[in-house]
């Protein structure tokens, strides 16, 4: 990295509230990621104003990428860590439109963010890179998503490779002509990016505040930090963001404190751990009232072996048709009972984590991906194909689709097995008359040892 470039967190600032009178001054130029007459604007401004420093919304790992100092090596285990993977799938799906619209428009995106630093490097200029890491911003984006928000997203995924991969002719041209409907010039009003995220704002409010308004009041705390310091810059930032940092600008007494948009954010309440947590307790409230009813152990060794199977086979076979190798499928499969009663594990990351014995996960998998979905002209069928045969993909598909017949097999336990193999006890009722029997006699124990 250039000796000349401030990393973000040397950009931010003290509390940025505490005055506005500093000698310095932000000049805000607000850009589209895939313009070329956004790159002209951007090198004139910078050559006309000659700054102190040029601020840019890049990250130092989006910074480093745009220099091409981003190393081929993948870390693939971070992929495989809580909800890391539909994280990296939202990312994914950014990158592919972005890719697409810079092709459209014959640029290539982020190329005014590499003007600006290439600009102010030539002029002997500083630089300072004032965004946020793009990883917290796609956890806090995700994790401020509500439950029923992410399924919507998840579940549109596949139609959106469907239509964009190999869709019908008819298809392709609708998509065709939607492009050609794009106004480059509009860009200079609301980028590419900023165009999904008013529609994210529309689907996801909170989603939305992770992606733009949190980032808008990140790059004014260190742009105020740097004003304050007392320096003339030029900040270089997407058009969707120009509005909310200089009122911020103006009013930098209404930031909120920079801690509370840094880090992690947990939601207080999640669905998805509700239901993880019930359905736990639930298995173990089964398992144990009726064994204190006193079921025959034949009958215990009958569910718990059921279940055991039922789990292994969907897991291991989803994995499998996935493409992961034997080894990862069965361990997957093995571990698929015990995962699925536990809502802080998944079959998958075990799965996932063998599959990477084999698999050489690196960053140009991305672009590989990113090469094909553009391919309008290919059958789906050959798409599905190819992409198959790319690590990242792999990885990422075998992971999902070995949770997934894990889930399946735990409803269809409940919905098909249990009454089956609870027959002859007098099916779910007799089922049901078991665990409240276990209650009482639980209970009676509890009484009993209490007095």
């Amino acid at each position: 990295m250039s000796d000349r470039v401030v990393p973000p967190s040397s950009s931010s600032s003290s509390p940025a509230s505490k005055s506005s009178s500093g000698a310095g001054h932000v000049h805000v130029v607000g850009t589209a990621h895939v313009s070329a007459e956004s790159v002209t604007e951007v090198e004139e401004t910078i050559e006309q104003r000659r700054p102190d420093v040029v601020a840019v919304e890049l990250d130092e790992g989006r910074y480093r990428q745009l220099k091409g100092e981003t190393p081929d090596d993948l870390d693939a285990g971070d992929l495989l860590r809580g909800n890391t993977v539909f994280q990296f799938l939202a990312y994914w799906m950014l990158s592919y439109v972005q890719m697409r619209m810079g092709d459209r428009f014959d640029i290539t995106p982020g190329a005014d963010m590499l003007a600006a630093v290439e600009t102010a490097e030539g002029l002997g200029l500083g630089v300072a890179l004032v965004d946020r890491d793009i990883q917290v911003t796609i956890q806090r984006f995700w994790s401020r998503m509500t439950f029923f928000e992410k399924l919507r997203m998840v579940g549109s995924l596949p139609l959106a490779l469907v239509g964009i991969g190999g869709g019908s002719s008819g298809d392709r041209e609708g998509n065709e002509e939607d492009v050609e409907a794009f106004d480059v010039d509009s860009l200079t009003d609301a980028d590419v990016v900023t165009a999904m995220i008013e529609e994210f704002r529309r689907f996801s409010p909170g989603g939305a505040r992770a992606l733009i308004d949190e980032r808008d009041a990140v790059i004014a705390h260190r742009l105020v930090g740097l004003r304050e310091a007392g320096h003339e810059v030029v900040a270089i930032v997407g058009a969707g963001h120009r509005k909310g940092i200089e009122r911020y600008l103006e009013h930098p007494e209404e930031l909120p404190p920079i801690e509370s948009l840094m880090g992690t954010h947990e939601r207080r309440f999640s669905v998805y751990k509700l239901l993880g947590y019930t359905f736990t307790l639930g298995f173990l409230a089964f398992f144990i009232l009726v064994a204190m009813a006193g079921a025959r152990n034949e009958l215990l060794f009958r569910l718990f072996g059921a279940w055991f199977l039922v789990n292994g086979l969907f897991a291991a076979g989803l994995a499998r048709l996935a493409g992961a190798h034997l080894t990862s499928a069965l361990t997957g499969g093995a571990l698929a009972w015990l995962t699925s009663v536990n809502p802080l594990l998944a079959p998958g990351w075990f799965a996932g984590y063998v599959e990477l014995r084999y698999l050489d996960v690196n960053v140009r998998d991305i672009g590989t991906l990113n090469d094909l979905l553009s391919d309008e002209e290919r059958p789906l069928g050959e798409l599905y194909e190819r992409m198959t045969t790319v690590p990242l993909f792999r990885l990422i598909f075998v992971v999902a689709l070995t949770n997934i017949g894990s889930i399946v097999a735990s409803f269809l336990f409940v919905i098909v097995v249990l009454p089956y193999l609870a027959a002859d006890v007098g099916g779910v009722d007799g089922i049901v008359r078991l665990m409240l029997r276990g209650a009482e006699n639980s209970a009676d124990l509890i009484r009993t040892a209490l007095t």
